[in-house]
């Protein structure tokens, strides 16, 4: 693990195969270290790939959407690996059209699908793309259709951290299943 300075941000390299990389974005609260995207990192480098961890949280001064635009974009031109997967959670979903444009295989969990540039980049994507998200979480918005390349996982009663409100245990085990999840589709794009 090596910290690497995006110019301007931060991010740390956790070393795997240097031909698969995963880079793990964060929300606006719900920064690396939080059990989503810890257990996306730690499912990643259990499967060989190494991982290119954007370890900042949106500084209070600067406006969020664009900030995760920059940053996602930023770190994605650091990455030198053949393949490349983008795993995001909430906020980092507004860098979806990017992602898109560059055709990378994706896991958006939560994403903001209440934001039409994030509904219209998921619903045309060409490559394997993972959403999971609540249709209890407002900004889950109407959902998403699968599609071809768009696989769409909606946990009924979960909310904006996909979690069960007061229940830890069942929380678990839903964190348990999104990272079998993220683990699998790994897998199927490698």
């Amino acid at each position: 693990m090596r910290p690497v300075d995006l110019n301007p941000g931060e991010a740390i390299h956790h070393e795997g195969d240097p031909a698969r990389c995963v880079v793990v974005l964060p929300g606006v609260r719900y920064f690396s270290q939080a059990p989503l995207l810890w257990f996306a990192r730690e499912i990643a480098q259990s499967r060989g790939w190494s991982v290119l961890e954007l370890s900042e949280r949106a500084p209070a001064n600067q406006q969020p959407f664009e900030w995760i635009r920059r940053r996602a974009e930023h770190a994605l031109d650091r990455v030198s690996a053949e393949q490349v997967v983008v795993i995001g959670k909430s906020l980092a979903s507004v860098a979806a059209p990017l992602v898109a444009d560059r055709e990378l295989p994706a896991v958006w969990l939560t994403p903001l699908v209440d934001r039409p540039e994030v509904a219209d980049a998921l619903g045309s994507v060409t490559t394997p793309t993972l959403a999971i998200g609540s249709p209890a979480d407002p900004s889950w918005g109407e959902g998403l259709l699968p599609a071809r390349s768009l696989e769409v996982v909606a946990l009924d009663g979960l909310d904006h951290s996909l979690q069960v409100e007061g229940d830890p245990l069942a929380s678990l085990a839903v964190l348990g299943d999104v990272t079998e999840w993220i683990g699998a589709f790994l897998e199927r794009v490698a």
